[in-house]
């Protein structure tokens, strides 16, 4: 999912990104639409251009299959009015993937309308773990059931504001974001900034982040940094040791040893985890954050590079611009990231922290519901043998109490 204030180049952003898909038919690379689609349907004609939401509605979801999604990515570049899920079937290396690319109308207006724009959004992904809620309820539980999970949201920050970082607004929206979903936050239009700029905002972003207690998806644990830095501080201590010589060095070799030891105490997760090519890439990918995106030309637009060759780009009076190169941007790292490297943590994280946070709050509100149901239930009870012990036992009560047939009690508290 692509979400963040409109004018930033998010539907740009999706169709340069399926460019880099491999599709496994153009004719049929769509799916049908999910369950979700046919649930989230909502009226767009009562929705305005200047206020692209609906606060008091799930928001409207497109009907799509093969044609409209592949149409959708590829047609006529238009303004995002209403969430569009593109869904296709891809090929990544020897992996088959059902893939869906979740569009939404940029945030615009005050801030009460980027709230309920907000809430939407909210909504949407938790209509997603409704659908999976249902299905574990199931006695019969369907083998095939599609993936309705978000998996990760791209938030796009404008970097032309004021204020170098994260906005107020961007504040706000992030932290009620970053409760359902695993958050990547992205440098919008980074080919209006220098080397210089975007090193500076990405600081800045990430320390807006930490002050604001903003949790962003980590491709890199403090624990595997760790690991990372304690084995290149080994690979120095043998690089040394090999210059001065076998078996002098007796206070080095202690120390490797002890630092050994330290690591086969600490190793609690997968032998994977601590593959040193692994370990590299997750850094690396750590030290992206946030991505810096450039989205491709539009309007049928070729760019050839200095070869001849069509690439995905952006041609300016100085030169050509490659956006899968990682000297001009961060595309292809991120592409990497979301279908390859860390797909499979991206859904573990959905599925184990997101979804069983949502699932365990709505079992603790029903209790509760059911919890106060049952008090009211035992006041009315309590109230009425009260009633009945006082008519019984008062001497000013005249009329007696009667027990008719049918069960009712009757007596002159009624009156």
């Amino acid at each position: 999912m692509v979400a963040g204030f409109t004018g930033l180049g998010k539907t740009s952003f999706i169709r340069t990104f399926y460019g880099t898909l491999n599709p496994r038919s153009l004719v049929t690379g769509g799916l049908k639409s999910k369950t979700s689609s046919a649930n989230l349907l909502g009226d767009a004609s009562n929705k305005s251009p200047t206020s692209p939401t609906s606060p008091n509605g799930i928001p409207p979801v497109r009907p799509n299959g093969a044609k409209e999604s592949v149409a959708y990515v590829t047609g006529q570049l238009v303004r995002t009015m209403n969430s569009f899920e593109a869904l296709f079937e891809i090929d990544e290396g020897i992996d088959k993937i059902n893939l869906t690319l979740v569009d939404t109308p940029g945030f615009v207006g005050t801030d009460e309308v980027i709230d309920s724009h907000c809430d939407e959004i909210l909504r949407y992904i938790e209509y997603q773990f409704d659908l999976t809620l249902a299905e574990e309820r199931k006695v019969r539980r369907n083998p095939k059931a599609i993936d309705n999970q978000i998996h990760a949201c791209l938030y796009f920050i404008d970097h032309s504001s004021p204020r170098l970082g994260l906005s107020d607004a961007d504040i706000r929206v992030l932290k009620r974001l970053g409760t359902r979903v695993n958050l990547i936050p992205v440098i919008a239009r980074g080919d209006t900034l220098t080397r210089a700029q975007n090193k500076k905002l990405k600081r800045a972003i990430l320390n807006d982040a930490a002050q604001n207690q903003i949790e962003f998806f980590q491709f890199m644990s403090s624990k595997l940094a760790k690991k990372l830095l304690l084995q290149k501080s080994e690979d120095q201590k043998k690089k040394r040791i090999s210059r001065q010589g076998p078996g002098d060095d007796e206070e080095a070799a202690e120390q490797g040893l002890t630092n050994e030891t330290e690591e086969e105490d600490d190793d609690d997760e997968d032998e994977e985890d601590w593959d040193p090519e692994y370990l590299e890439e997750k850094s690396h990918l750590q030290s992206l954050v946030p991505f810096t995106v450039i989205a491709q030309e539009e309007d049928g637009v070729e760019v050839q590079d200095e070869n001849g060759k069509i690439i995905q780009g952006r041609e300016f009076p100085w030169g050509v611009l490659n956006c899968l190169d990682s000297k001009h941007c961060d595309l292809a790292n991120l592409r990497s990231a979301l279908l390859s490297s860390h797909r499979q943590e991206l859904k573990e994280l959905t599925y184990g922290y997101f979804y069983e946070k949502y699932r365990t709050e709505k079992l603790l509100a029903r209790t509760k519901s059911q919890q106060i149901a049952h008090q009211q239930q035992q006041q009315q009870q309590q109230q009425q043998p009260h009633h009945l012990k006082n008519g019984s036992g008062s001497s000013h009560l005249r009329s007696p109490v009667i027990i008719g047939s049918s069960g009712a009690i009757v007596g002159p508290w009624e009156k």
